[in-house]
C-alpha cells in the first residue's frame, strides 16, 4: 500500500467478573501468545503488502476457552499472508480442526472460538467472521457493520458457528464483507461482545469519529467505554486506521 500508512493498536482486558480472559487478538502475526495472561496491549505502524487482523472470543470454560482463542490465533499466523482470501476457508478449517482435537482428549468438555479478521492487500479491504465477534468500519463519521452474528435469538443468542464446532453440528464457513476500496481516514475495529454487548453502536461511532488521533487512542477509549458500562465480560477491541 504506497499511498497508505495502516496504523493498528489492540487492548485485551479481563474484565470484572471474569477469572480468565478467553479472548485474543492477532496483528500481522503478534497475538497474546501466553494464555494465562489477564490483560494486553499491543499497536504497530508498519508497511506490509498484505495485513491481517483477528479477534477472538473463546468458550469452553476453565482455560479451554483460552485454548481455542490461542490456536486460533497461532494457527492464523502459519498461514501465508499473500493470497490470504484464497486461503481464508483452508484456514478456518485448520484451524477448527485443531480445536476439535483438543476437545477428543476430554469428551466431557466442548470447545471453541468465534473469530472476526479483517484483511487488508493493496487498497482493499475484506471482513470475514465465524460466531459473533464483530467488524465495523467508519468512514467520516458513518459507522457500517461489516460482520454477521451467527446467533440463534431463540435461545438467548446461542452461537450457531464458531471454529472448534463438531463435524456434523454444523460448518464453520464464514460470513464475507463486501470488497471495501480504502480511502484515507478509513477506520476498522475488530471486537469481542464484550464491547458490543455495553456500549451501542452510537457510542461507538461517536468515540471513533470525535478520536482524531492515534489507533492506540481509540482503543483505550473503546475498552473504557466498555469499563465504564459495567465490564463484567472480557472485553477485546482492535482499531485499525488507514491515514
Amino acid at each position: 500500500m504506497k499511498n497508505f500508512t495502516v496504523e493498528s493498536a489492540a487492548i485485551t482486558h479481563i474484565g470484572s467478573i471474569k477469572d480468565n480472559n478467553e479472548d485474543n487478538y492477532y496483528i500481522n502475526g503478534k497475538y497474546k501468545a501466553d494464555y494465562e495472561v489477564d490483560t494486553e496491549a499491543f499497536a504497530e505502524k508498519k508497511a506490509y503488502e498484505s495485513y491481517t487482523y483477528a479477534v477472538c472470543d473463546g468458550m469452553g470454560g476453565e482455560s479451554y476457552g483460552e485454548l481455542a482463542s490461542l490456536i486460533a490465533v497461532a494457527t492464523l499466523a502459519k498461514f501465508p499472508k499473500e493470497d490470504f482470501r484464497k486461503n481464508i476457508n483452508n484456514y478456518l478449517a485448520s484451524a477448527s480442526e485443531f480445536i476439535c482435537d483438543l476437545i477428543r482428549k476430554d469428551e466431557k468438555r466442548r470447545s471453541g472460538t468465534t473469530i472476526a479478521i479483517l484483511n487488508i492487500q493493496g487498497k482493499t479491504a475484506v471482513a470475514y467472521n465465524v460466531g459473533d465477534s464483530r467488524v465495523y468500519f467508519c468512514r467520516k463519521g458513518k459507522l457500517y457493520l461489516l460482520s454477521k452474528d451467527h446467533t440463534d435469538p431463540e435461545t438467548e443468542n446461542k452461537l450457531t458457528r464458531y471454529i472448534g464446532i463438531l463435524p456434523g453440528d454444523a460448518g464453520v464457513e464464514p460470513h464475507t464483507s463486501k470488497v471495501i476500496k480504502l480511502k484515507k481516514g478509513d477506520t476498522f475495529l475488530l471486537c469481542s461482545d464484550g464491547l458490543t454487548d455495553g456500549v451501542s453502536n452510537s457510542d461507538i461511532a461517536e468515540i471513533i469519529s470525535s478520536t482524531n488521533e492515534a489507533a492506540t487512542l481509540m482503543a483505550k477509549q473503546l475498552a473504557a467505554a466498555a469499563q465504564e458500562k459495567g465490564g463484567k465480560d472480557n472485553v477485546t477491541v482492535l482499531v485499525v486506521k488507514v491515514s
